[in-house]
């Protein structure tokens, strides 16, 4: 009988590595020399980006979510089958309130004028569904196996939170816009994390991620 591998924290570990590691190379290396909109089409370029993503962040996920499926909380089938009760009314809230929320505590509510409707393929339907299946379905759902689930929402966060380092250098934030992202994005990764564990269902976290994505591209 072949004894089951298990999902240790060093193979855990590993993972977070390569995966951190083959990131970073994209956003700060492949990006700005191959992927650039100033070299490329930004549709090509943008398109060619994203199925990077899907081949580092998706792919392995789900393939690992399969294969250590005992070491899951949610099994990959729950996650896409399952049927929440409540997530009609967070997506309305988030819908409603979400822009207001932004718009009080940073920059008024207007209408981005550099908003660009290309943009929605990448930032909202590829981000959304790639990050969450990384960060919910695979790392927190692995989390959640380990430790008590307080401990495992902050650490997913706070993973969350260091995944957007490359990608905030490369756009070459300022420290207003830097401190406003490690303020936001564990706040996010809090709500996609909880919606997650109380649905059992990826779409959720999904959606309410891409509904954010969306007011942020449109207003600023």
């Amino acid at each position: 009988m072949v004894k089951k591998q298990k999902l240790t924290p060093l193979k855990i570990g590993i993972y977070l590595v390569l995966f951190f590691a083959a990131w970073s190379v994209k956003e700060l290396v492949i990006q700005p020399v191959l992927l650039s909109p100033l070299t490329l089409n930004p549709i090509v370029s943008g398109v060619i980006g994203e199925v990077i993503k899907l081949l580092v962040w998706t792919l392995p996920a789900i393939l690992l979510i399969k294969h250590y499926r005992d070491d899951m909380s949610i099994s990959l089938k729950e996650m896409f089958t399952s049927k929440p009760t409540w997530f009609k009314d967070a997506f309305i809230l988030l819908v409603i309130f979400a822009p207001l929320i932004r718009a009080g505590i940073f920059d008024g509510f207007a209408m981005n004028p550099d908003f660009d409707p290309t943009w929605l393929i990448g930032a909202v339907v590829f981000v959304g569904i790639t990050e969450e299946v990384v960060f919910r379905g695979f790392l927190l759902n692995a989390f959640l196996k380990k430790m008590k689930i307080q401990y495992a929402i902050a650490l997913d966060a706070v993973l969350f939170t260091l995944i957007h380092f490359p990608i905030w250098i490369y756009q070459g934030l300022g420290f207003s816009d830097f401190l406003r992202g490690i303020i936001v994005v564990p706040i996010l990764s809090v709500l996609f994390a909880y919606s997650f564990i109380k649905t059992k269902h990826i779409f959720v976290p999904i959606a309410l991620h891409m509904i954010w994505n969306l007011q942020v591209g449109l207003f600023g």
